[in-house]
Order: structure tokens, then C-alpha cells, then sequence
């Protein structure tokens, strides 16, 4: 819960002129502003313009840049340019107007009091690590630093340091200077023993990078072993009252104040930030973990489409991934992703020492999309050699655009995926262009007739039978082992008709309780639940003389693999029918494109066809001689 509540903050900015707190951070423009009326212009603070966009009217207390968006009233542009957290921002600003503050809750102030002896322990320990890297103990870290380019002053900047081998040395250090043993360990600074005994040192024989808050503050460390054998190789400091490793990034306050003009590249580690950032780049790094939601969170306020930059390695890609599925649902058309790719092997400081920070410009200029990096990933998840294939893209590629929670961005990803799916299946050579000729008669000319008969095509194979789909759905009743295993892809077929979907609900509900699935059972459960119409399909499967899905000659696995290809090739005819069904309205209004991707769904689904017809007699669950049944 905030310290302040609402009328105390509306009383702030009531009293507050927006005008005398931008005014401290900008020159106003004589020509544009007019102070009588309270109306200011002046250069945006927050990037870099030569004609000023930055509109500010003490009426409103308001602020608007209409060059970047940048908006809002005197807290938010505290909190934007000094760095700090909303209730120091509203503090600030209450002491500056003589507002008196509200008392605080002892709580609250427990809290900060413990924090502020933490980060006064963990200020220390920067020093004290800081001097070690100077001592002759520190002979060996600095001989690392400098075999990866580092000076001296570089030791500075980034907040560079040394521990020595020793299990007491910084604990003995920092309670001669005052310090508790209870903060050290409250602070990540000493562990306890699993004994109870006393704590030691956590941090011994590394070479250490401070890690700092947003407000760049001491909060923590990360330390790499000198020793070649030492695991893990990378330590990052516990989370603690202070700290915690998924809410904070490596040098990221120094990357979102560099971050007016240019993106922020999101890199894996700590020397990667290091290097990218002594070539000029805003970067940042998550400590130890994937990039979190609240990671995504701060990178946006600073960065609306900042730039993965990782390894071309396996791992690389691994953590890109998990980045996009992470970001998916919070991705918008004003905060977005870009992932760009080191060449395997080598790592920003590679990169930089190679070829300058001309070399980083270019992996940055050819950084996929996020959806260009999305298609890529699931198009080379298989071989896209069968219709199933095929439509399984689709299908994965629609559920995760799917995702995207706005509106206007889902639509553009969809086209994109359309568009990326026409290019892959595309026939290598197209017939020339001919426009359609418009008339009374309808579809006329070459693509208006051919589209007419290819409509017919699709219409013919469009209809599944409804025996199949009852066939399918009710294949558990006569056995019940189908659902194991399979109740995903079961709970996941697309089911027009409410009451087939009502008795497929059913049965999931009765297996999932661990009762008995038969006809008996699913009809008493269905009668309670009011579901006459489901009932009714329940009836007619129990007349019907044979479920091909079911037959009891087959063994179980053998059941259980036809049934899922069977469930499998009915949404991939669906997916097909969907796309097509599309194609012919834009192939309709003479779309070349449109007519293109027609004639080759019209052949994937005569593929399909053909691969279901070619099956029957053959082996598919170890020469047992069972295929599907034929369709109506």
C-alpha cells in the first residue's frame, strides 16, 4: 500500500506548477511559449530534437511531448528525470511546496530503516572489494580484466572489485566498521552454515560486478571464479529485502539514461554489457535467470523496441525463445521486441574487438521482428513435407498470435503470418497476372472461372461427415483407454455442433474423476447435467453397428495411435478448409496472390486425400496391417 493516499497526492500537484518543475529541467522557447497564459514550449528532455515539441500548460498541470509521447503531470516527470520511486517523487515534491508529510506506519518505517543499513553494508563491501582489486591479492583478478581490455578507469565505471579467497576476510572487515552480522546476511553479503555455526563469507575468490537498483544503488553483486575448475562459474548474490533477481537488470540505470536516441540492447551477461557499453551502446543483462515480466517492464519504460543481442549458439537461441514466449502476451504496438544474432562462437566483446562497434551495428541492422523471429522459429520446428505438417504451422502460429493482447498488433501478425506462409508454399513459377474481367455473369475471364471451379473443389471436400465426427467423439465409450495420454488433443478438437461438444465434455469430466466411462454412466451423468441433445448423440452411437475408432481386434497402443491420427487429420482438413475458404472470397475480386495460394490448398488437400486413400492395407503401428477407415 502506497505511504500517500489520494487527496494528499491530488493536494500535491494542485499546489505544484507544472511549469516550475519542468522549468529546472528545461530553457523555454520565447518564440513558441506564452508564459501569460501559461502555455510553454521547449526541446524535449527526454531525446534529442532540434525544434521543439515539448508542451507544458500550468492550467492542466500537464505535460506532452509530440515528438517521442512522453506525457504527464509533475510526479511523473520527477520520477522520468531524477531516477526515483513514485513516493520519493511525491515526497520531493511536498517538501518543496511546504506541504506537511502524513505520519508514517512504524512498519513502513522498520522497513526503511533496515534497508537503508543494508545498503550502507552493501556500499561498504563495493569499497572494500574495490581495494582488494588493488592489493597484491588481487594480482589475478586484474590480470583477468585486463586480458579482456579493461583499465583502470574501467575498473571505476563499472563498479569492478575483488574477493579474496577467505571465508572471513569480508565479514571480519565490515563488523570492525560497524556493521551487523544480521544485515551481512540480510544483505546476501554472508551465509549461514546448514550447522547454525557462524556465518562466512559469501562471495571468495572472485572477480566481482556490482549490481545496482534503479535508482542506482548498491543492491547486490555478481562474481565470476578465478579458479578454471571453480563451479558455477557465475555467482549472483540471494534475493534479500533490497534485491530481487527477477525485478532488476544489470546496468540498467546507466543504460536507460544513455537510451534517449537509441535502443537498448538486451544482452546475456555481465561482461557482454561491459563491452557493448564502452563501444557506445545502451545495454542491459537479467542476472542469472530469463528475461521476466517485470525485466520486460522496465526495458519498455526506457526502450520501446529494444534489441536482444545474444549468442548464435544453441543456448543463444534457447533464451531468445523463451524472451518471445515470455513477451507475447505483453507486446503491443508501441512495446515489441527485436532479436538480433551473434555469429556462433563468438560473444559482443569478440564481436567489438573484431570489428568495431561496426560490427554490432550490423547484427543490429539485420535483427528480426518479433514476428519474423516467431514464423522462423516454428517453421524450422519440422519438416513441412505432409499436409499435417503443414497445417500444424498454421495452427501453432495462429494460437500464438493469438496471444497478443492488442488488438491492432494481433490483426498485423496474422497478415504477416499469411503473408510468410503464401511465400513458403508458393509454386516455384507463377502464370502471368490477368485481371478479371467484371460482368453481369459473375466470375469471369481466366482467374474468375478458375477460381469458380476451384471453388466448387473446396466446397466438395469443405463438408466432413457427421457419422465421422460422432464416430470419433464417441470412440472412448467403447474404449475408454483412448483418453489416456490423449485428453489434450481430445479436449482440443474444434466442435461446431453444441451437443456432440456437450458429450465430449462428458466423457472428459468422467475421466478425469477416474469413473468408469461407459454407456451407462456417461448417460446418467449427462441426464443430470440437463443435456438432452448430448444424450441424443449418445443414443445413436449405441446403435450404431461398428466404431471404426474402437474396433476390438486392435491392441491398445495400436487403438490409441489411429485414434490421434485420426483426431489430427480432421483439423488438418479443418485448417485447410479455414485458409481456403479465405483464399477464394480475395481470389474472387481477381487477388493473383489469392488465387496462387488457392490452387495449392486445393492440392494439399488432394495430397491429403491421397495419403489417407493410400493407407488403407498399410502398416502404421507395426505391420498389424490397420488403417483408417475410408471417408463417405
Amino acid at each position: 500500500m502506497s505511504r500517500f493516499d489520494r487527496p494528499f497526492i491530488d493536494e500535491v500537484l494542485t499546489r505544484a506548477s507544472i511549469l516550475d518543475v519542468v522549468g529546472r529541467k528545461v530553457t523555454w522557447d520565447k518564440r513558441k511559449s506564452n508564459l501569460s497564459r501559461g502555455d510553454m514550449w521547449a526541446c524535449c528532455p527526454f531525446h534529442n530534437e532540434a525544434t521543439p515539441s515539448f508542451h507544458a500548460v500550468d492550467a492542466k498541470g500537464t505535460y506532452h511531448c509530440f515528438g517521442c509521447g512522453q506525457h504527464g503531470n509533475a510526479i511523473d516527470f520527477i520520477i522520468a528525470t531524477e531516477n526515483v520511486p513514485f513516493p520519493e517523487a511525491v515526497e520531493r515534491l511536498a517538501r518543496d511546496l511546504g506541504i506537511p508529510l502524513p505520519a508514517r506506519d512504524p512498519e513502513a518505517v522498520t522497513k526503511d530503516d533496515q534497508a537503508k543499513r543494508l545498503t550502507n553494508a552493501l556500499d561498504a563491501a563495493r569499497a572494500a572489494f574495490a581495494q582488494a582489486l588493488r592489493s597484491p591479492e588481487g594480482a589475478k583478478a586484474r590480470a583477468y580484466l585486463t586480458k579482456r581490455g579493461l583499465n583502470e578507469a574501467d575498473w571505476d565505471r563499472f563498479g569492478l572489485g575483488f574477493s579474496p579467497n577467505s571465508r572471513t576476510w569480508l565479514k571480519d572487515r565490515l563488523t570492525q566498521g560497524g556493521h551487523q552480522l544480521a544485515d551481512l546476511v540480510d544483505a546476501g553479503l554472508l551465509k549461514m552454515p546448514d550447522d547454525g555455526s557462524s556465518p562466512f563469507d559469501f562471495y571468495r575468490g572472485r572477480v566481482m560486478f556490482t549490481i545496482a537498483d534503479t535508482r542506482d544503488r548498491t543492491v547486490s553483486f555478481g562474481a565470476r571464479t578465478l579458479d578454471p575448475d571453480g563451479q558455477p562459474k557465475y555467482l549472483n548474490g540471494p534475493d534479500s529485502p533490497v534485491f530481487n533477481k527477477s525485478r532488476n537488470l544489470y546496468r540498467y540505470a546507466q543504460a536507460r539514461a544513455a537510451a534517449k536516441d537509441k535502443p537498448i540492447l538486451v544482452a546475456e551477461g555481465y561482461m557482454d554489457v561491459i563491452a557493448l557499453e564502452r563501444a557506445g551502446f545502451a545495454a542491459v543483462a537479467p542476472l542469472g535467470t530469463a528475461l521476466t515480466e517485470d525485466q520486460l517492464g522496465l526495458i519498455w519504460k526506457a526502450s520501446k523496441r529494444p534489441i536482444l543481442c545474444f549468442d548464435g549458439d544453441k543456448a543463444g537461441l534457447k533464451a531468445a525463445e523463451r524472451a518471445l514466449d515470455r513477451a507475447l502476451p505483453l507486446v503491443s504496438a508501441d512495446k515489441t521486441l527485436a532479436f538480433g544474432f551473434l555469429p556462433e562462437g563468438q560473444d559482443p566483446d569478440d564481436m567489438i574487438k573484431a570489428k568495431g562497434a561496426a560490427g554490432i551495428e550490423a547484427v543490429l541492422e539485420s535483427a528480426l521482428a518479433l514476428g519474423s523471429f516467431l514464423f522462423q522459429r516454428e517453421q524450422e520446428r519440422e519438416p513441412l513435407v505432409t499436409a499435417e505438417a503443414r497445417a500444424g504451422l498454421r495452427k501453432r502460429l495462429r494460437q500464438l498470435t493469438g496471444q497478443v493482447t492488442d488488438a491492432d498488433l494481433q490483426r498485423e501478425l496474422n497478415e504477416d503470418m499469411r503473408r510468410n506462409l503464401d511465400a513458403l508454399f508458393a509454386p516455384a513459377a507463377r502464370p502471368a497476372f490477368v485481371p478479371k474481367a467484371r460482368g453481369k455473369g459473375g466470375d469471369t475471364g481466366p482467374i474468375g472461372s478458375a477460381t469458380a471451379e476451384l471453388r466448387l473443389k473446396i466446397k466438395a471436400g469443405t463438408v466432413r461427415p457427421k457419422r465421422t465426427l460422432v464416430d470419433l467423439v464417441t470412440a472412448p465409450l467403447l474404449r475408454a483407454e483412448l483418453l489416456e495420454g490423449h485428453e489434450e488433443a481430445f479436449a482440443g478438437l474444434v466442435l461446431d455442433n453444441p451437443g456432440l461438444n456437450l458429450l465430449r465434455h462428458g466423457l472428459l469430466d468422467l475421466h478425469h474423476a477416474g469413473t468408469t466411462i461407459d454407456f451407462e454412466s456417461v448417460r446418467l451423468h449427462l441426464n443430470q447435467l440437463g443435456q438432452s441433445e448430448a444424450v441424443r448423440f449418445l443414443d445413436e452411437a449405441r446403435r450404431s453397428p461398428v466404431n471404426p475408432h474402437a474396433r476390438p481386434e486392435l491392441s491398445v497402443e495400436e487403438a490409441k495411435r489411429a485414434w490421434l491420427i485420426a483426431l489430427q487429420r480432421l483439423e488438418t482438413h479443418r485448417a485447410l478448409a479455414s485458409d481456403a475458404a479465405e483464399a477464394v472470397s480475395a481470389a474472387g475480386s481477381g487477388d493473383e496472390a489469392a488465387f496462387e495460394r488457392l490452387k495449392r490448398l486445393v492440392g494439399e488437400r488432394r495430397a491429403l486425400r491421397a495419403d489417407e486413400t493410400s493407407s488403407a492395407g498399410a502398416s502404421i503401428v507395426g505391420g498389424e496391417g490397420f488403417s483408417l477407415p475410408a471417408e463417405d
